[in-house]
């Protein structure tokens, strides 16, 4: 597995690579520390124009990357196979999706900004943009409450699409699971939109929700073969009605979870093109790392 890892050379890089540790099997991956050097914007000839700053800045951040990048690399060599760096130059989000398409990366692991209490649950403008157009994988990571070295609870969203099933199949295949003691909770969310609500007799819904309701059972019933196909048995299935992102964002704090797993689209056509509306409020409001799974495409 190639795993890309954007570093930010402001905060600290020890927690997550922490929690990228406890979330992926590294023996045998390949990881690139990238760091993307942005050029200065509109106040750059302020800066040149101050005797020797805008030399001495470059310098600094020179030595500030290869800090984080040794520091980086002595924290995952005892857990990987090949650790590099690379710096490039441009906007982050782009450089990021450039290297990760070009290098053919199998995942992208990105970190929010987590600059005030408020901010650490939410993505960062940059991080926003790999997760909606990345075009792999991203790992979410977001190192905050974590007790163990290891994962020990995942909650892996299912609605019955092929992109929900691959998303199982790759998270049992990338992840720390197999063979450990982590629990895996599979949920299904039962959805009726409010229009169909407001128009359609009251009979009419509940026959609706009972067959939605029996069809997310053969769901996760699915979901469990899949796991248990990859050897892994520490499976309990949610069937749960309302909204999917509000829902299984509550489970995993519930529960507590130290990870999610979702398919990076939904069954529309509309879902298709973007992000996925469920996965997109998922990815931007968990309470913990996230793991968004996409299909390659070709």
């Amino acid at each position: 597995m190639k795993v890309l890892l954007p570093v930010d050379i402001v905060h600290p890089v020890k927690p997550i690579v922490d929690e990228l540790i406890a979330a992926l099997p590294l023996k045998e991956a390949e990881l690139l520390l990238l760091y993307v050097k942005e050029e200065l914007p509109a106040y750059e000839k302020v800066v040149e124009s101050v005797a020797d700053f805008s030399e001495d800045w470059g310098h600094q951040v020179e030595r500030r990357t290869k800090a984080v990048f040794d520091e980086a690399a002595a924290l995952l060599r005892p857990f990987c196979a090949r650790v590099s760096t690379e710096i490039v130059m441009g906007p982050p989000a782009l450089m990021i999706e450039t290297v990760a398409r070009d290098e053919k990366f199998d995942l992208t692991a990105v970190a929010p900004g987590s600059h005030s209490a408020v901010e650490k649950f939410f993505l960062g403008s940059v991080s926003s943009k790999v997760v909606k157009h990345g075009p792999n994988s991203i790992l979410i990571l977001r190192p905050f409450g974590r007790t163990g070295a290891s994962t020990k609870h995942v909650v892996m969203g299912i609605d019955g699409s092929p992109q929900s099933h691959h998303a199982v199949t790759q998270a049992a295949k990338q992840l720390n699971l197999q063979g450990g003691d982590a629990q895996v909770t599979l949920i299904h969310v039962v959805s009726v939109a409010d229009v169909m609500k407001l128009i359609s007799p009251v009979e009419y819904i509940s026959l609706v929700e009972s067959n939605l309701l029996l069809e997310g059972e053969t769901f996760l019933a699915e979901g469990k073969r899949i796991l248990s196909d990859h050897g892994i048995n520490r499976v309990e299935c949610v069937l749960k009605e309302g909204d999917p992102a509000a829902e299984i964002i509550s489970l995993a704090k519930a529960l507590p979870a130290e990870l999610i797993v979702i398919g990076a689209q939904g069954r529309t056509a509309v879902q298709h093109f973007l992000l996925g509306s469920v996965s997109h409020r998922i990815a931007m409001h968990a309470p913990c790392s996230t793991l968004v799974v996409k299909q390659k495409l070709g």
